[in-house]
């Protein structure tokens, strides 16, 4: 380490290191020693540290980013335990086991608290931190709009109100251990036909829907419509204003909101729109057209 840089450099860096352990552990909730947890991690540590000018090809952004994520794992391992410390619940809503409709049978969860994820979306891993094609229908818990936070979080006192019935996933999800976050394939989500198979006449709107306006249908008809240089815009017409069309409908007849339309039907086809470039303006007569998205920088 001595040949790598002079001391006088290595001791500002272990200054800053102690300084980053406090906070790392203050954010996970842990009473360990900031010196005990150098020192668990400091092989590692020392390997990341800065080198010669002749050698180094890291920013001090990128060296600090590795530190810190060091760091935050060996915090997060002084404390095997759940402390609510609200990490998992602000980095989004929890996905549903087939377990948990216990929840909505005891009352604790109804209609407007969750919405479905249909097969075939894109959605948005927050474990690794990457978008994916959903493999299979998931029903989600609600997140605050315009966050990635679950609606039960309470930020003020960083608290889950639902904490004593918390779903499958927030009970076996561990994010003090990097090693067990990924917890997608430990159960079987829960999807519409588990909550709406018994309730004859929805579940046949929602299959006549899902047949009509699954995300496939969706996705080959936006691949067609760029092949045939926009010919085939009819069939993605055709397929937004009948999705339109359900919603409006059963919407008004059993007086029911957006929000429990997105449990029945996942979350309308024109919000996917923007994931090909396109977007859909509806005039009073019902009528869509479907254009590009403008680019600000061109206009």
């Amino acid at each position: 380490m001595e040949n790598d840089f002079n001391k006088a450099e290595w001791s500002f860096f272990v200054t800053a290191l102690k300084e980053e352990a406090r906070d790392v552990l203050w954010k996970v909730g842990s009473s360990a020693d900031p010196e005990t947890l150098l020192k668990s991690v400091m092989p590692d540590l020392q390997d990341l540290g800065p080198r010669s000018e002749d050698t180094e090809t890291r920013t001090q952004e990128e060296i600090w980013a590795q530190v810190r994520s060091l760091l935050l794992k060996a915090a997060y391992e002084t404390r095997p335990y759940c402390i609510k410390c609200g990490e998992c619940c602000i980095k989004g809503s929890p996905t549903l086991d087939v377990e948990d409709i216990r929840l909505f049978e005891s009352g604790r969860l109804g209609p407007k608290d969750v919405y479905t994820v249909r097969k075939g979306e894109i959605v948005f891993d927050t474990v690794h931190e990457q978008s994916f094609i959903n493999d299979k229908e998931r029903i989600k818990i609600r997140e605050t709009p315009g966050e990635k936070s679950c609606i039960f979080f309470q930020k003020g006192n960083r608290e889950c109100v639902i904490y004593d019935d918390r779903p499958v996933q927030c009970r076996i999800q561990e994010c003090w251990n990097p090693e067990r976050q990924d917890v997608s394939e430990q159960a079987r989500p829960l999807n519409r036909k588990d909550l709406f198979e018994s309730t004859d006449q929805i579940w046949k709107v929602i299959q006549r829907h899902e047949e009509k306006c699954s995300q496939e249908n969706f996705s080959r008809e936006i691949s067609r419509l760029g092949a045939t240089k926009g010919q085939t815009v009819e069939k993605v017409i055709e397929l937004l204003s009948f999705d339109n069309h359900v919603r409006e409908f059963i919407g008004e007849r059993m007086g029911i909101g957006p929000e429990i339309l997105a449990l029945f039907f996942g979350r309308p086809m024109r919000d996917f729109l923007e994931y090909y470039g396109l977007t859909v303006d509806q005039d009073n007569d019902e009528t869509f057209t479907l254009r590009p998205v403008s680019n600000p920088e061109s206009d």
